[in-house]
């Protein structure tokens, strides 16, 4: 199941996973022998029935509503960035912002995950690749 999740977290899940994770929640709760082996697949099954909609942005639309998943998420690379504001200017939503010469910021509930920013950017500092966040994160 967590390689599943990984899966869809990476935007590589489809639709038959979703239908995958459910069916193999329901065979461990339902023929596990121990309290802990009943319980355990849980949160997956509450979450695929009461968020399926998250589910499916990952795996149809290659997005993250909650902005936390490395791959499905575009972000600035503070390093990189130039302050030239091209992608502020270039964002059809106004998720961006920033003045000249500063650093910019993408405001993750507005942004639609279009790319847009990402094509402006003359320094590529716009990244939605797992080894930039993790740069940013741990410093």
């Amino acid at each position: 199941m967590l390689d599943i999740l990984n899966k869809i977290c990476r935007g590589d899940g489809t639709m038959e996973d979703l239908d995958t994770l459910e069916s193999l929640g329901n065979m461990v709760k339902d023929t596990s022998l121990c309290g802990l082996g009943q319980t355990a697949p849980n949160p997956v099954l509450s979450t695929l029935k009461h968020f399926r909609e998250e589910y499916i942005a990952h795996v149809v639309d290659k997005v993250c509503p909650a902005g936390v998943c490395p791959n499905l998420t575009n972000f600035i690379i503070t390093d990189k960035c130039i302050g030239c504001t091209k992608c502020v200017k270039n964002c059809p939503v106004g998720a961006i912002t920033g003045k000249v010469k500063q650093k910019h910021t993408i405001d993750l509930e507005k942004c639609i995950r279009c790319g847009a920013c990402k094509k402006a950017c003359p320094v590529n500092a716009i990244s939605s690749k797992p080894e930039d966040w993790k740069a940013i994160v741990n410093g």
